[in-house]
């Protein structure tokens, strides 16, 4: 057996992981394990080595990432800069109980509409159920103040505030009267309601009158927590895999030239050794540290960083504030901040340009 050296093998780009787990299945049909060199990836020992990067998607590049609004009510299961997988709880809202006896008075429907306005403070309007809603009051939606919200546009249901509907939903208004009197009306989302919680109902002393909800990721990433006076915006960032050399896998192997050629024959993918016309070449110099370091082998001359955060913006692009007091104006980039994830945006403010220092969330393109 030869001494193992590094080798690569070339493909089309977009077929490195492909191509590595062919090569891995063959390597073990023909019993050749003992030639390879194992490259730890994670948790995982592996043959073939596909070189990537983690690269957290910036919030402002459309359809990239998963919002959650999260009032204080819930408890926050995240922290903010840490990863999640889809399916993993993210919050939870524990279920309410009732602070001392009482009878259900009455339970009447309507929905719950929560407009968001541009300085982040929420306001929650209640419609009868009964009433017909418009097509357009629906979550996204923007609003003006005086914009009915039924069909039949009756003055007692419009908006009073500017903003984005962030949350329509069915509720039960339940009216209950404790045992000392005292009357309270509570709301409850119509899917949270027990079953026992009905008109006439006699309920006691810490009986459930919201049972508990729970939010799960519907994505996997990295996630970014933002707090505001009504509520916290959980955003969960893709992280996406990116070829750090595209169209090429590497493998630390002693096989002999002829069981190279054979490892690589009749592949689907277009496999090659990169050598000479006659032969395979093993990779020397640089290019052989670069791999011992991304491998682990080779101590690397900066310690690991988090993932880089790809920006969706460039220096001198022009874009549109969409949070904090400066929220609607526009601007030019002067400057990106990759790592504190800001920009520095030039609006014009009482006839003067002004530099504003910004969250990369808190812009948008035009």
């Amino acid at each position: 057996m030869q001494r193992k050296r590094w080798y690569a093998i070339q493909t089309h780009t977009g077929s490195e992981l492909r191509l590595k787990e062919e090569l891995e299945e063959r390597v073990r049909r023909l019993g050749w394990e003992k030639y390879f060199e194992p490259i730890r990836v994670g948790d995982r020992e592996e043959l073939f080595f596909v070189p990537v990067e983690e690269v957290v998607t910036s919030r402002s590049v459309r359809g990239r990432t998963t919002d959650y609004r999260v009032p204080y009510e819930y408890d926050l299961l995240v922290a903010n800069n840490t990863r999640i997988q889809r399916g993993e709880l993210l919050a939870r809202k524990p279920p309410r109980h009732l602070p001392e006896a009482a009878e259900v008075l009455s339970v009447e429907p309507y929905w719950r509409i929560t407009v968001e306005t541009p300085n982040h403070t929420e306001k929650a309007y209640l419609v009868p159920q009964s009433k017909i809603l418009r097509r357009d009051v629906r979550v996204g939606s923007r609003v003006r103040p005086g914009l009915p919200m039924t069909v039949d546009a009756d003055e007692r249901y419009s908006f009073d505030q500017q903003g984005e509907i962030v949350a329509r939903e069915k509720v039960k208004k339940v009216t209950v009267r404790y045992e000392s009197g005292k009357e309270e009306e509570l709301i409850v989302p119509e899917a949270l309601l027990p079953p026992r919680v009905r008109v006439g109902a006699k309920l006691p002393a810490g009986a459930e009158i919201e049972q508990e909800h729970k939010i799960y990721a519907g994505a996997s990433g990295l996630v970014k927590v933002r707090e505001y006076k009504d509520k916290r915006v959980v955003t969960i960032q893709r992280i996406e895999k990116r070829r750090l050399i595209p169209g090429y896998v590497f493998a630390k192997m002693g096989l002999d030239e002829e069981q190279m050629r054979e490892l690589v024959r009749g592949l689907e993918r277009a496999a090659r050794f990169v050598g000479s016309r006659t032969a395979p070449v093993p990779i020397d110099g640089p290019e052989a540290t670069v791999l011992g370091r991304l491998t682990g082998g080779v101590a690397a001359p900066t310690p690991e960083g988090k993932p880089k955060v790809e920006v969706g913006f460039e220096v001198g692009e022009v874009v549109q504030i969409v949070e904090g007091p400066f929220a609607d104006f526009t601007g030019e980039i002067k400057e990106i901040d990759k790592e504190a994830e800001e920009a520095v945006v030039m609006v014009r403010i009482f006839g003067r340009e002004t530099p504003v220092r910004i969250s990369l969330s808190g812009i948008e393109k035009i």
